[in-house]
């Protein structure tokens, strides 16, 4: 298994940047999902998992000045072109979705199983998804446009184009080990919204997308009931960079998948404790 593609979305629910390399910590890779566009006078977050987020956010890309020491080291391309940087953003932002809006960084950094994440994740640091599952998706619904921009995950791992099987589940509990040093925890099934089924990055909308999903993998996450699942999240036990086409070596957990996947689960929902 190799790295096929690396992608980071340093603003939440804009569009992302392709990388040929990223340094991942225990927060996941570098300034992924770092910032969120929220309403100045409300608080309000401009960008929702499971309820609306404004098409025209979601037509903007976000990319790291990685040598700014600006308080804002972002370059945002807006939809007309124009693209924009550092302390000009949140004017630009908020004349594009007619209010005040401001960049907000993530709260004090949450530690658990599922590592520091200090970011605006859902539920874990790295988010990825296999060649072997968009194929998959393909043969299983080949009316609908399975290109993998639509998931939003920071790695595209390389599996092979052989349908049949939606291959993260056979990684649940696994650990992905890189030659750098980084070492991935696969922790949790992806639960889909309805972010894949939105217009977005030159895709067009598609509901079939969702419902594909719901009516042929449907998997048991507990509390949070069943859930039309592709892709997994992972846990970051070891840093370092990872790159393009480096090998990823896979040790098998020590314990069942699904003993794993309850065990995250109630990690996950338990309280913090102090």
């Amino acid at each position: 298994m190799s790295v096929l593609a690396i992608w980071r979305y340093p603003v939440k629910a804009m569009l992302g940047e392709l990388l040929d390399v990223v340094r991942i910590g225990l927060g996941g890779c570098a300034g992924d999902r770092r910032w969120v566009v929220v309403d100045a006078r409300t608080g309000e977050r401009i960008a929702s998992k499971r309820g609306p987020t404004d098409p025209r956010l979601r037509a903007c890309r976000a990319e790291v000045l990685e040598d700014s020491d600006d308080r804002l080291p972002l370059r945002v391309p807006l939809p007309d072109g124009e693209a924009i940087a550092g302390p000009q953003i949140e004017a630009a932002l908020s004349e594009l979705l007619e209010r005040p809006v401001r960049l907000a960084t993530a709260d004090t950094p949450a530690t658990g199983r599922l590592g520091a994440t200090g970011a605006h994740h859902d539920a874990a640091p790295v988010h990825l998804i296999t060649t072997r599952t968009i194929a998959h998706l393909r043969a299983l619904a080949p009316s609908s446009d399975w290109d993998v921009r639509r998931f939003r995950v920071n790695l595209l791992l390389d599996d092979g184009d052989d349908a049949g099987a939606f291959a993260e589940d056979a990684l649940l509990g696994a650990e992905l080990r890189a030659p750098s040093g980084v070492r991935l925890g696969v922790a949790l099934p992806t639960p889909r919204c309805v972010v894949p089924t939105r217009a977005q990055d030159g895709l067009p909308a598609d509901p079939a997308i969702l419902r594909t999903l719901v009516e042929r993998h449907r998997m048991d996450l507990g509390p949070f009931g069943r859930q039309g699942c592709a892709g997994a999240y992972a846990e970051v036990r070891g840093a370092g960079a990872l790159r393009v086409g480096e090998r990823l070596d896979v040790t098998a957990g020590a314990v069942s998948r699904q003993a794993f996947v309850d065990a995250t689960l109630a990690e996950l929902i338990s309280p913090p404790t102090a």
